[in-house]
């Protein structure tokens, strides 16, 4: 029997064909519809929604500003080039961490004791130069002291408060620890220095002429290099910026003999910045 002839052989195929034509027009509508443009070398190129512009190209898909981006930024000729630079300066204040420890059969006994050396100390210290607004709290526990021999007996209480103290003067960094000291302190955890914020400010902006200053070298060495004539600064951008990181000292009270005072040495903080500049050239 032969197909070609049958009549439900021929609607089905017509029914093949129309199904088949209508799947082509909406893939096509599809890649069609919404096209996203970019653009290299400045010229713009046309890919259909879906397909990455990235793959091979080295352009992110940005169809408002790409075009506009790379032909301001990276049309004509031009240098570009990064320069790192650092400043450094000694600390200008630290933080003295200090505190007291007592113990006593019962935690409000502890607690009483140890708030009457705080005071003392504290008091102490504001007599030195020490304003109170640079005096806080750090910590402050109370925890029950254990028989050796019986885990499960208490037979004291301890109580510990530290407290934290701004010194913005570097000469008087050891006469706080002394004076604490001499006032009943018997926890001393160490020093730790810093940069007051209008040094921080003056650090950070001589990092960025340094910084500039090497990026600037460096270009026009590449342009003699390669004779060539720096026209202007296209543009400039940070890259880095690393603050200084404070550096603690440890300190161990030791005795020393009547009227001398314990020794300071503050160190230098680093501030460092890299910056990406470009040049445009002829």
């Amino acid at each position: 029997m032969s197909w070609k002839g049958n009549p439900i052989f021929i609607v089905v195929s017509i029914l093949a064909l129309i199904v088949s034509a209508s799947a082509i027009y909406m893939i096509y509508s599809h890649y069609a519809a919404s096209p996203v443009s970019t653009a290299i070398g400045g010229k713009a190129l046309e890919f259909p929604s879906g397909i990455p512009t990235s793959s091979g190209l080295g352009t992110a898909v940005r169809p408002e500003t790409s075009q506009l981006y790379l032909e301001q930024e990276y049309s004509g000729r031009f240098i570009l080039v990064t320069g790192s630079g650092s400043a450094s300066a000694k600390a200008d204040e630290a933080t003295v961490s200090l505190g007291v420890q007592t113990e006593s059969k019962t935690a409000s006994e502890a607690s009483r004791l140890n708030a009457e050396l705080m005071t003392k100390i504290i008091d102490a210290i504001e007599k030195i130069g020490i304003p109170k607004d640079d005096i806080r709290t750090v910590s402050y526990s109370v925890y029950p002291v254990h028989s050796p021999k019986d885990y499960t007996q208490i037979i004291a209480y301890r109580v510990s408060n530290i407290i934290a103290v701004r010194v913005r003067r570097m000469d008087l960094v050891g006469e706080v620890i002394d004076t604490a000291v001499k006032s009943g302190a018997n926890i001393i955890r160490g020093v730790s220095f810093g940069l007051s914020p209008s040094k921080q400010a003056e650090l950070k902006s001589q990092a960025y002429i340094n910084a500039l200053k090497d990026a600037e070298s460096k270009a026009s060495l590449i342009a003699k290099t390669l004779n060539v004539r720096i026209t202007e600064v296209r543009f400039v951008k940070e890259t880095s910026y690393q603050p200084y990181q404070p550096y603690r000292a440890i300190a161990e009270y030791a005795v020393v003999a009547e009227g001398a005072k314990t020794p300071i040495l503050e160190g230098k903080l680093t501030v460092t910045v890299t910056l990406q500049v470009m040049y445009s050239i002829e």
